[in-house]
């Protein structure tokens, strides 16, 4: 199912994406996805999530059925990017550039109050770094 998921990750080895996932419609992302990029275009980056993990150095992702099947998303546990489900080279890239918490925080002051900017926001308090990963 198309969409994405707005979701936290915290730490870098391995990175874990946290239990806190919100499902999003491909509508709903692309309008926070928007909303975001005006205020700062690193603020919230949406990323595939085929091309999140890879099984070894030379591969960029693993395709989406596969990611999606391994990831299992919709369950509310945390998920530990590593062994099996270890971050490609190309996802790695992605992750360092997140803006961390505090520097999210300080951008995101200018954004609406809708209920989405307002979890962002309790993440980002939280000390959590956030990205939409896009399901395809």
């Amino acid at each position: 199912m198309a969409g994405y998921w707005l979701t936290t990750i915290v730490g870098t080895n391995p990175a874990v994406l946290t239990k806190e996932r919100l499902r999003l419609t491909t509508a709903e992302g692309e309008s926070l996805r928007r909303l975001a990029s005006a205020v700062h275009p690193r603020l919230l980056p949406s990323f595939k999530l085929a091309l999140l993990l890879g099984d070894d150095d030379a591969s960029c992702g693993i395709g989406d059925g596969d990611a999606a099947a391994m990831l299992r998303l919709d369950q509310p546990v945390d998920i530990s990017l590593s062994g099996p489900l270890a971050v490609s080279h190309c996802g790695a890239a992605f992750l360092d550039r997140l803006l961390n918490p505090a520097e999210a925080l300080a951008v995101a002051a200018a954004l609406p109050p809708v209920s989405h900017v307002r979890t962002l926001l309790d993440w980002w308090r939280q000390g959590k770094s956030v990205m939409l990963l896009k399901e395809e």
